[in-house]
């Protein structure tokens, strides 16, 4: 019998990668709004590149962008070009259009609401920085539909390090045969989930990783597939 349904969070519960990709512009926007002469269109590339070079969870994008125009021929930035100035509009211009699309998919909150009158507990397993993603939680009014929420940065483990996993089980006085995990990549999601026994769900969003726009093979398969959560619920009555 299945007695936990555990969900990762971006671009599982909420298109994170629309609200990235959205947030980003703006702030490159608000920079050039506030002075920064730069043609946004390299702007924006420059920004692309620093993300993929420091990773998605660097706090310092927006410093890195600046400095590296401060040395970029093509530019020429004038390294007198305040660059906290610079940093706090592209900050301004992020947050505001954050909010804007800081809302779950469609099928989130119904299907939370449903499991928990079933008896069936839910709980948040996700990688990064505690405050990034405490506040996704809160914006999105997550935080009192499920029953624990397990960030990595906050126990020093990140996907697809299955110890995340083994940690979530021990909490919850459970076998890995009662926990069904959601989630929308097979690297970090599927693989170390399945290391550890518990029953795996491949979530297609049409976001950045999902295997059907990426077209990246993995020997690891999912137990199975979903396009939407409300599908969910005849997979878990083969379970009862």
């Amino acid at each position: 019998m299945i007695r936990c349904i555990a969900f990762d969070l971006d671009d599982t519960l909420f298109n994170g990668t629309l609200l990235v990709e959205k947030a980003r512009i703006a702030s490159v926007q608000m920079m050039i709004e506030y002075g920064l002469p730069v043609p946004e269109d390299y702007a924006i590339k420059v920004l692309h590149e620093i993300v993929q070079e420091f990773g998605s969870n660097s706090e310092n994008h927006l410093d890195n962008l600046i400095l590296r125009l401060q040395n970029d021929p093509k530019i020429q930035l004038d390294p007198k070009y305040n660059l906290n100035k610079f940093v706090a509009a592209g900050i301004m211009g992020y947050h505001r259009e954050k909010v804007k699309h800081f809302h779950p998919f469609k099928d989130v909150i119904k299907t939370l609401e449903r499991l928990r009158e079933q008896g069936i507990k839910t709980a948040i397993i996700t990688d990064g920085s505690p405050k990034k993603q405490y506040e996704k939680i809160l914006r999105l009014k997550l935080e009192n539909l499920v029953d624990e929420i397990i960030i990595s940065d906050e126990v020093a483990a990140r996907k697809p390090n299955s110890f995340l996993f083994e940690l979530f089980l021990a909490h919850q006085g459970l076998q890995p045969h009662e926990v069904m995990y959601i989630g929308d990549r097979i690297d970090n999601d599927i693989i170390p989930a399945k290391e550890v026994g518990i029953i795996t769900v491949l979530i297609h969003r049409g976001t950045k990783y999902d295997p059907n726009l990426t077209k990246k093979k993995y020997s690891v398969k999912p137990d199975y597939h979903l396009n939407n959560l409300h599908d969910l619920f005849p997979i878990m009555e083969k379970y009862t």
